[in-house]
């Protein structure tokens, strides 16, 4: 079976010993490769959940969510430049600035040349980690200020299904899954190693990282789903398997 795993490192422990072999891609690949078949399970940011809500299921059991600072997602402080510039695979966190505070971005590829071109650069993901580790300085962290503006979990990525999904194959991968979070919940120092490791950082930011990172859903989350698609100003038409 093909199962869709975002790249970064926050989905880790959902598959490091889940048996799975999932397909690793990138946000905005993640939604492409569920509507053309190559999937029929996987993880997506909530927009484009959202946008498919007449093609797709989201299963309330997982989701990449924190509450409060979340490391991974933080406007950095540019050099001499000015305007603001967001990567190109961030659609959730750059919503949140926009909604929040007001700031329109350009898209760019390489956070690391619009830093010298822009006075500030929103950078998602292991990038947005390795930026931290090496101590870039930065001006806000996008699941902070969601928590002081709006006081509830700001909802990353769901999981998904396809409407034309099997049952099996939907439960094993929620099974597979679930041994994967309960072993890395018991134990986290391998996950945390084996990510510090990949990517390039401290185990240490890791370690913070994933006491930032959640995702079993509970009734919070589901509220903190419906308020954010209204803030975004996206129609919330989402079913629910389940």
């Amino acid at each position: 079976m093909s199962v869709i795993r975002l790249r970064y490192v926050h989905s880790d422990p959902l598959f490091y010993y889940s048996g799975l072999n999932p397909i690793w891609a990138s946000n905005n690949e993640s939604i492409k490769l569920l509507l053309e078949g190559r999937a029929r399970i996987g993880f997506v940011p909530l927009t484009y959940a959202a946008h498919n809500c007449n093609l797709l299921y989201v299963i309330p059991r997982f989701a990449i969510y924190s509450d409060g600072p979340v490391i991974s997602a933080r406007l950095f402080r540019g050099g001499l430049g000015t305007g603001y510039a967001a990567v190109n695979d961030t659609s959730v966190n750059a919503l949140a600035v926009r909604r929040l505070l007001g700031i329109d971005f350009k898209v760019v590829n390489d956070p690391y040349a619009a830093l010298r071109s822009f006075g500030a650069v929103l950078v998602i993901g292991d990038d947005a980690l390795r930026m931290v580790n090496a101590g870039y300085p930065y001006i806000i962290d996008v699941g902070e200020l969601w928590r002081e503006r709006v006081g509830l979990p700001l909802i990353y990525a769901v999981m998904v299904t396809t409407r034309d999904y099997d049952d099996h194959e939907l439960n094993t991968v929620i099974n597979a899954i679930e041994k994967s979070l309960e072993l890395f919940e018991k134990d986290p120092e391998p996950v945390i190693q084996h990510a510090a490791s990949r990517i390039g950082v401290s185990s240490e930011l890791i370690r913070q990282y994933f006491r930032a990172i959640r995702y079993r859903v509970d009734g919070r989350v589901i509220l903190g789903i419906n308020e954010e698609l209204r803030i975004f100003g996206i129609n919330n038409c989402l079913q629910f398997l389940g």
